[in-house]
């Protein structure tokens, strides 16, 4: 811990030495709002990113309380950093902290309502969870928001395994108007209609 702490000072510092030589060589003029915010956006996705790096450091070494803290504070920095609340999350839910996990998601989705993968990872929570109407919801959502061509099938398959043959039937047709070429689509597609005809 003191390590980062340690590192974040000297990013500070240095950034703090940048600014003040900044200043000294514009005689401290003001400078517009926009360049002002540019810079500001500079510094915050500098120290994100350094932060990242080391919750990687920390979990390689198996230290996951570490790994949610620097979650938390990259969310403070970046509240718009996805992987950071489905990190987070995925961290509180692997440990049984259900309630927890369900408010990361719940802050994520709150701070960035168009992200499909936050809906998605929301998803396999609840599925793994073995709530899948929670989990199907989910998953609808994040196709809704533009989820990625293979995470889309979690939608249909999660139907099927509630039961909803028929809906996952539906799902997976207009998952292959999407995607044309999808080999998953197609073996599935055939194989339901041909259950449901029995």
């Amino acid at each position: 811990m003191r390590r980062w702490g340690l590192v974040i000072l000297l990013v500070l510092g240095g950034a703090l030495l940048r600014a003040g030589a900044a200043c000294a060589e514009e005689e401290l003029a003001p400078i517009p709002a926009a360049v002002a915010e540019a810079r500001v956006a500079e510094e915050r996705d500098f120290l994100t990113d350094l932060l990242w790096m080391g919750l990687d450091g920390y979990w390689h070494e198996g230290k996951w309380e570490d790994c949610l803290r620097l979650n938390k504070e990259i969310i403070a920095l970046d509240p718009q950093f996805v992987e950071a609340y489905t990190s987070a999350a995925w961290l509180l839910w692997s440990e049984d902290r259900d309630k927890e996990a369900v408010e990361m998601y719940e802050q994520g989705i709150s701070a960035n309502p168009d992200s499909p993968d936050l809906y998605f990872d929301f998803g396999f929570y609840y599925r793994n969870r073995k709530k899948l109407d929670q989990a199907i919801a989910m998953f609808r959502k994040a196709v809704e928001k533009g989820a990625s061509q293979i995470n889309q099938h979690l939608l249909p398959n999660t139907l099927e395994q509630a039961g909803r043959k028929q809906e996952a039937l539906a799902e997976w047709k207009k998952l292959l108007q999407r995607f044309p070429t999808d080999g998953v689509a197609q073996i599935k597609i055939p194989r339901l209609e041909k259950e449901l005809a029995k």
